[in-house]
């Protein structure tokens, strides 16, 4: 190996990156990545990463070094798979309220699928090529995207999304540093022109009017997975359906959008992977989560996350049969998981207009609030009610 020269010794990495199935492979230079660098301090001083406390000054100065993630690294090696999965046939007929889940998460978790490739990868550079390598998904101290861009694998969208041509912001990315020199790829000549199709589908406004900068405490994504704790109620209304992720700015993309393409892995096996049955979430309790989820990417949000989503989209979405499970849910033994089932039943009685379903609430509502004893139940509990009131319910009818 010693001898090959680059055009060679590129042609034999990306066999080898091929040969673990990556289709999509570039190199970027190794270089710190100083724009990166100061448009996310920029976030982090503007409080758009509020919540990530992992994010903090030092990370990012990490992240946008792969000399800091990999001493001596000259080439970072960047690898995609596609994971625009096509959506499982959907049951005929009348059936249980479902909710959503982001395309990505419908099958394993790409985590542990990326993770078994890039460490046989990364183990292969060291012993073919004698190299130095370190590989990375989206967990390590790496900021991926811009090498990603650097590197030609595609450009930067308005949604902040990396965009691959005929493949639109529908690719996962993992990261392989290497002091290998290798020939880097040539930044694409694209952008998003005058498009604003992302920034308009928002249903929160995360990307503002034009995109190009994304509001974590706006987003559907962050708060139904890294949010552990209460999501603003002046949010919840626009979540629709979604229990885990959301898809709102991908699916209104224009690239790659006619295109179905996903690692095997990333697929549905059922209709309930990609639109879980609403009551059937409210009931999981630790263990039932465990079982269901192991080994995807849904564990994330943990239980009383995931139940807390299904809450606030079964207020969205949910009907009158609905009602039992939100009554449940007030019993759960996270405070999280009340409060938001409080919510959840307040949004559904004044959305639906139906004097029994108004009524059935407001008693049950009524019933939690004379024994619970956490301040943020009791004030989502009120709440609830005072909602429903003014919407002209009642509980008399």
């Amino acid at each position: 190996m010693a001898t090959m020269d680059q055009a060679g010794l590129a042609s034999a990495v990306t066999a080898l990156c091929r040969g673990e199935g990556f289709d999509l492979v570039a190199f970027a230079p190794a270089l710190p990545q100083t724009a990166a660098r100061e448009a996310a301090r920029a976030r982090l001083a503007e409080g758009h990463l509020t919540g990530m406390g992992w994010i903090t000054a030092e990370w990012v100065e990490r992240a946008t070094d792969p000399g800091r993630f990999l001493p001596g690294a000259r080439t970072v090696i960047l690898v995609a798979l596609p994971c625009h999965a096509e959506a499982p046939a959907r049951s005929a007929g009348a059936g249980p309220t479902r909710g959503r889940v982001a395309r990505y998460a419908w099958g394993r978790d790409y985590h542990r699928v990326f993770e078994s490739k890039l460490r046989r990868t990364a183990r292969r550079l060291r012993e073919e090529f004698g190299a130095a390598a370190r590989a990375t998904v989206d967990y390590g101290p790496l900021l991926e995207r811009p090498l990603a861009v650097s590197g030609g694998l595609g450009w930067r969208g308005k949604s902040t999304m990396l965009l691959v041509p005929g493949l639109g912001p529908w690719v996962l990315l993992g990261a392989v540093a290497t002091d290998l020199e290798l020939p880097p790829g040539e930044p694409l000549r694209k952008s998003c022109g005058s498009c604003r199709r992302c920034a308009t589908a928002c249903p929160t406004g995360a990307l503002g009017t034009d995109g190009q900068v994304l509001d974590a405490r706006l987003c559907i994504s962050y708060h139904t997975i890294e949010n552990r704790g209460v999501i603003p109620r002046e949010l919840r209304a626009k979540f629709g359906e979604w229990v885990f992720g959301c898809d709102d700015c991908l699916d209104s993309c224009p690239v790659g959008a006619a295109r179905f393409d996903a690692h095997p892995d990333f697929a549905a096996a059922s209709e309930d992977d990609a639109f879980p049955p609403l009551a059937a979430l409210l009931a999981l309790d630790e263990a039932t989560f465990a079982a269901r989820f192991r080994g995807r990417s849904i564990m994330r949000a943990k239980r009383d996350g995931l139940v807390r989503n299904a809450c606030v989209a079964l207020g969205n979405t949910g009907n009158g049969d609905d009602l039992p499970a939100l009554v449940a849910a007030l019993g759960d033994a996270s405070a999280i998981v009340r409060g938001h089932a409080a919510w959840g039943m307040g949004r559904l009685a004044t959305r639906l207009r139906d004097p029994g379903v108004t009524a059935r609430a407001v008693a049950a509502l009524e019933v939690r609030l004379a024994t619970e004893d956490d301040a943020f139940v009791r004030e989502e509990l009120a709440a609830a009610l005072a909602e429903v009131r003014r919407m002209g319910g009642r509980g008399d009818a």
